[in-house]
């Protein structure tokens, strides 16, 4: 009974920190995000920016995991996220001053409004809040029954010997942290299990000093899973998270009967002492060790080599205070037009290396191109809407439909080069072998289409007639060369020299190549006809 009264009172709880956490994420929508992206400045900007998120949301896995998809996404490096990062361990110690409040006794009142709000409520926002108090009362009254099962245990004499091994062995109690918070990935759950044996006076602050150590290392375990298959700066992200948690704890494990006399200083009560300890363990490595943040990143650079690639996201040339001069404004639309196709000339180089020379790193490189490249397809696409209400000349009149026609052709090539590396990836997923007939014939379409496309983007930025005059012709020649690689393809099928499973990913990949063709041509068309 006693276990089960503990372990129903940590899922209350975690549960509860789960719905608080993504009401208050809900409440916050897409503004975590933008905040995080602001706060990349400065080191100290960022630990402050993170503890004070990070408090908001209840959670510090999700600020890190978030970190580790905005550095996946090549919104940010490893040096912008670092302050971040180091401020979001701060914040999540909120937790455990919130529950060192001997509040349990208001936990069913606070679930009665928080269910309340998500039934009766009929706007988002008060179905949120709902969510908020809902996940308050089960945190508290996950603590009542974690508190209620650790009573008993003041009679055991096994497990008062264990928690008096972490006082005189505190290393014991660090490993016992971190693997229990590495299991259930929440170091609040963790400080909550820890202050409820502290409210029945059943653990010394010197072993809870020690577990609560461990947990900080232990909850890296999340942000370490979530950077598994990811670009390097994330998962340089996640070892330096996981790193200077652990050089904290091996600067306060030899002082650490010091530091629990002066955290005993801070408080007469033992599960608030828990809750000052954590948050001063915190506040102290991230002070201790600012100053070796850039040591730190380098020594990872080191350790996890290679070079990552950061995707140039977002519009450079679009400015809204140009609207009222159309041709300026223009000028700019072009600008942004050729640098999203110099982008997609790029990727399409991109994916014929991944797949003729299996480099896989490619792979996650032209997929989130191709996602920078929706963005801006967006972003211009609004922007050259809000000029076509300008007043314009016959000349700029042209040169809009040009552009307003070509983006399309351009942000669908993006879509078919993102369709080649997913079937490179499927292609090494399943190790499917090609035939050295069936790469070279590749190695001529890639080749023949990159000078197709090159050349469409070209007539464009120069507004070339004579360029774009040249397309009709070598598109035919793509064609036909479609047809002759599909039907030799079926010819080796027939001989057995082809493998079926990797002719399927061959004549797809064609077709894709043959698809880019096509929009190279609507591009060279659209110069040519000026509209």
């Amino acid at each position: 009974m006693i276990i089960f009264r503990i372990l129903g009172g940590l899922a209350l709880f975690l549960y509860g920190i789960y719905l608080l956490s993504e009401g208050l994420q809900k409440a916050a929508g897409k503004r975590l995000k933008i905040i995080l992206e602001r706060l990349t400045d400065r080191p100290i900007k960022g630990i402050l920016g993170g503890a004070l998120i990070t408090a908001i949301i209840q959670s510090s896995s999700i600020t890190t995991v978030t970190l580790i998809g905005l550095i996946n996404a090549g919104l940010m490096t490893i040096e912008q996220s670092a302050g971040v990062i180091i401020g979001s361990n701060i914040g999540t110690t909120i937790t455990a001053q919130l529950v060192a409040f001997k509040i349990g006794k208001y936990a069913l009142p606070i679930i009665a409004i928080g269910t309340a709000l998500l039934f009766i409520g009929k706007k988002k926002k008060t179905h949120y809040i709902g969510q908020v108090f809902l996940g308050f009362g089960l945190l508290f009254l996950g603590m009542n029954f974690m508190a209620d099962g650790a009573r008993p245990l003041q009679d055991s004499v096994f497990f008062l010997n264990m928690i008096t091994s972490f006082s005189e062995i505190p290393i014991l109690g660090v490993l016992a942290g971190a693997l229990f918070t590495g299991i259930i990935q929440s170091s609040s759950a963790t400080s909550g299990l820890v202050i409820a044996m502290g409210m029945e006076n059943i653990i010394s602050l010197k072993a809870a000093i020690a577990i609560m150590i461990g947990a900080n290392i232990g909850t890296c375990a999340t942000v370490l899973i979530a950077s598994i298959g990811s670009s390097l700066s994330s998962k340089r992200a996640a070892w330096f998270h996981l790193i200077f948690k652990t050089i904290g704890a091996i600067i306060f494990i030899p002082f650490i009967s010091l530091f629990t006399y002066l955290v005993s200083l801070t408080s007469n009560n033992l599960p608030r002492q828990i809750a000052n300890a954590h948050t001063l363990f915190n506040v102290s490595i991230a002070f201790l060790l600012l100053p070796f943040i850039f040591v730190l990143i380098r020594f990872l650079k080191k350790l996890i080599p290679g070079k990552d690639v950061r995707i140039d996201r977002g519009t450079k040339f679009l400015e809204k205070r140009v609207l009222n001069t159309p041709s300026i404004a223009l000028s700019q639309a072009g600008r942004e037009t050729i640098r999203m196709a110099r982008i997609t000339q790029v990727m399409l180089k991109e994916s014929e290396i991944a797949f003729l020379e299996g480099r896989k790193d490619l792979i996650n490189i032209v997929i989130r191109k191709e996602e920078a490249v929706d963005e801006i397809f967006r972003s211009l696409n609004n922007y050259l809407e809000e000029i076509s209400h300008k007043s314009l000349n016959k000349k700029d009149t042209k040169r809009l439909a040009i552009l307003t026609h070509s983006v399309g052709d351009i942000e669908r090539v993006g879509d078919h080069v993102n369709n080649i590396v997913e079937l490179v990836e499927r292609k090494n997923k399943e190790k499917l072998r090609f035939s050295k007939y069936a790469m070279e014939e590749l190695r001529i379409m890639f080749k023949k289409v990159e000078n197709v496309y090159g050349k469409a983007v070209n007539s464009l930025k120069d507004d070339n007639k004579k360029i774009a005059s040249e397309i009709d012709e070598l598109e035919s020649e793509v064609d036909a060369k479609e047809k002759e690689f599909e039907n030799n393809h079926i010819e080796r099928l027939k001989k057995k020299i082809c493998n079926p499973s990797s002719g399927i990913i061959f004549v797809d990949t064609l077709r894709n190549l043959e698809r880019i063709s096509d929009h190279a041509t609507n591009i060279g068309n659209a110069v040519i006809a000026g509209f």
